[in-house]
């Protein structure tokens, strides 16, 4: 080999080092660890003030009268011109003030009529309902909200019961089905076209549910079996936070130990619970049985991912503290908005409590005093809602 030629080979040699040194140093700078929620070690326990989770707090008491009561079951979805309420006998409409519009569906087993609700969605930019039922499993209804008729009936694409639905964008529904080995979640359109979706991890830890929710409109989720949350874009999920805790219950190395389910997820914080428990395998490889002796509420930071045990919740909006179960979830996220709900009866024995307290030139005083004096015990529930911080 002449030396020109070494002269150039070698150049050649060192042009590619210098390559591949520049993408393993772009590589290495833009490699972000994934935050570690530390639900072992957290902050001091405290109680949480509703102040710190919901900006431009109001309150809907929803319409009464004898056809149209709401039992303690019925589920919430929230719009900025509607509110639906579904329980397992009807779904109704009401305005975002709470004036009743329409009765929706009634359960039954004739034309129209619904058995066992599973998952349901509110597109309140397009005056859509979307609904599905365990009397027809394999097909979404569309409601209009303009009108209350039923529009369309959506085929899933899945035999399987369908456990979450939720708006991705117009025209596609983001469906999770339970007991599914293909997907743990899939886009489908307004058609019943299956758009694709994401597969179930391979890890076998456990969580009582899939939590997915579209969070200040970033869709996020975390599988059911897993202990990662995820930023999900289009079929790309990037894992967003670990959550790290003792005992970690899987199926290959105890029957008891400690697993991690979301209830709140909102733009700037996330409501987790560590909850212990024994939890056998069925014999069909997929459900489970489980028996919860003791959970702890956790408050999570999406900015800096610290977490504070929570002890209990203060509603200083309307003066109490909560005492909650630590089994039930005590903030509900729908579109964005953040509702708590009380029945007339708990609403006013906390009202009366409150108020022998309050000084009564208080500005807030009067509302509460005012709707202490209105409220029946009776009556539907009533809603305190806010924006989601």
């Amino acid at each position: 080999m002449t030396g020109k030629r070494i002269i150039r080979y070698k150049m050649k040699i060192l042009k590619f080092a210098f390559i591949v040194l520049v993408i393993a140093s772009c590589t290495e700078r833009n490699f972000k660890p994934v935050p570690v929620v530390d639900l072992q070690k957290p902050d001091k326990a405290r109680i949480i003030h509703l102040s710190e989770l919901m900006n431009d707090i109001r309150i809907v008491r929803l319409e009464t009268n004898d056809s149209i009561l709401l039992g303690p079951d019925a589920i919430y979805l929230l719009g900025d011109k509607f509110i639906v309420s579904i329980d397992q006998s009807k779904i109704l409409q009401f305005s975002i003030s709470g004036a009743f519009i329409r009765t929706l569906a009634r359960a039954g087993n004739g034309p129209g009529e619904f058995l066992r609700p599973e998952a349901f969605a509110l597109d309140d930019r397009n005056d859509k309902l979307y609904f599905n039922h365990r009397g027809d499993s394999r097909n979404i209804l569309t409601y209009s909200l303009k009108d209350g008729r039923l529009i369309s009936r959506i085929p899933t694409g899945t035999d399987n019961l369908v456990s979450h639905l939720l708006i991705a964008r117009d025209s596609v529904l983001t469906i999770v089905p339970r007991l599914n080995r293909t997907y743990n979640f899939y886009y489908l359109s307004t058609s019943g076209n299956i758009l694709g979706g994401v597969a179930p991890p391979e890890a076998r830890n456990i969580g009582l549910q899939t939590s997915i929710e579209m969070a200040d409109n970033q869709l996020v989720y975390m599988p059911k079996e897993y202990d990662t949350l995820y930023l999900v874009n289009n079929l790309t999920t990037v894992p967003c936070c670990f959550f790290s805790v003792e005992d970690r219950f899987s199926y290959t190395n105890n029957e008891t130990g400690n697993f991690v389910y979301l209830s709140s997820i909102a733009p700037g914080f996330i409501i987790a619970n560590k909850a212990h428990a024994r939890i056998d395998l069925n014999p069909d490889g997929e459900t489970f049985s489980m028996n919860g002796d003791k959970q702890t509420r956790y408050l999570i930071s999406k900015k800096d991912f610290s977490a504070c045990e929570i002890i209990d919740f203060n509603n200083d909006f309307l003066g109490f503290r909560e005492y909650t179960d630590q089994w039930e979830n005590y903030l509900h996220i729908s579109n964005n908005t953040g509702y708590i709900c009380y029945s007339a009866f708990e609403l006013k024995q906390k009202l009366e409590v409150v108020l022998k307290t309050d000084k009564p030139d208080d500005q807030k005083w009067v509302i509460k005093s005012e709707m202490n004096r209105t409220l029946r015990e009776n009556d539907n529930p009533v809603l305190i809602i806010g924006d989601l911080k």
